[in-house]
């Protein structure tokens, strides 16, 4: 608590009448879930526009309607895995394994798992949904992407993003900080090569083989992809610096002896 007055005033006015009561956490807790679920069809809303901007192309290997749920689940997989790599170095610098516990990491990976497969379905039914169409240059698409110029590219892509997280079937794999930590970092690689998939392969092969080229990055490129690394690294600094790296309104429930115990008085 403070002794100053004018911080008094800063904090009565800021807190909105906020009195630590059990009826303002009721409130709390209940607006906090209506909002939670204001905010997950917002998700669902955002990835799904962002994927009709591919989708309405009529560029091969961009117009195809399974996009939307198929960048939905993409968001969640990385999301997830990056989130998982920003973790586990907040839980070992500042002591927090009491707070997320080895169970919590645990389920972050089952749920990296779950999305891993179904990224992977993603990836298969886009070469089927490209046989059934029945449209050359779909078919084209999506085998010069497997095995045309950009065929690394595609692979590396796969391996990341289905294979290696299958690895997370194994319960000793699941509790592995090391193990755990290189996969989030290869899921991340390999959501990286999806994007340049998909942009790279489409635009290199359109429907004009005049225009047809190999895509090789620029110095400008490469600055580019160094310096939003640069960026996001220094304001995760600057907010664990700054900010409650945990929020103690979502923690204080579930923490060891916060809650009354048998016997207690």
């Amino acid at each position: 608590r403070t002794s100053n007055k004018i911080k008094k005033i800063i904090y009565s006015v800021t807190s909105l009448g906020w009195r630590h009561s059990n009826r303002h956490w009721q409130n709390y807790e209940l607006t906090y879930l209506i909002l939670a679920g204001f905010a997950t069809p917002l998700v669902l809303s955002v990835h799904t526009i962002v994927s009709f901007d591919f989708a309405v192309a009529i560029l091969p290997g961009w117009h195809t309607t399974i996009f939307p749920p198929y960048f939905v689940a993409g968001a969640v997989f990385s999301g997830f895995a990056m989130v998982q790599n920003v973790l586990i170095f907040i839980r070992k610098i500042f002591n927090y394994e009491h707070i997320i516990t080895m169970d919590t990491l645990e389920r972050m990976n089952k749920i990296i798992l779950l999305t891993g497969m179904i990224v992977g379905y993603a990836y298969s039914m886009e070469f089927f949904i490209a046989w059934y169409s029945g449209v050359q240059p779909e078919v084209f698409a999506f085998m010069n992407r497997a095995f045309g110029d950009y065929f690394w590219a595609y692979w590396i892509m796969f391996s990341c993003n289905v294979f290696i997280p299958q690895l997370f079937w194994f319960k000793k794999v699941r509790r592995s900080i090391p193990f755990m930590f290189v996969i989030a970092v290869l899921v991340n690689v390999g959501m990286w090569f999806e994007r340049f998939v998909i942009t790279v392969t489409s635009l290199s092969r359109d429907y004009l083989p005049s225009s047809w080229a190999y895509f090789k990055p620029t110095l400008t490129d490469a600055s580019l992809l160094i310096g939003s690394f640069g960026l996001f690294f220094t304001l995760v600094l600057l907010f664990t610096k700054s900010l409650p790296v945990i929020s103690i309104a979502e923690v204080k429930a579930v923490v060891d002896g916060s809650q009354p115990k048998h016997g207690d008085h």
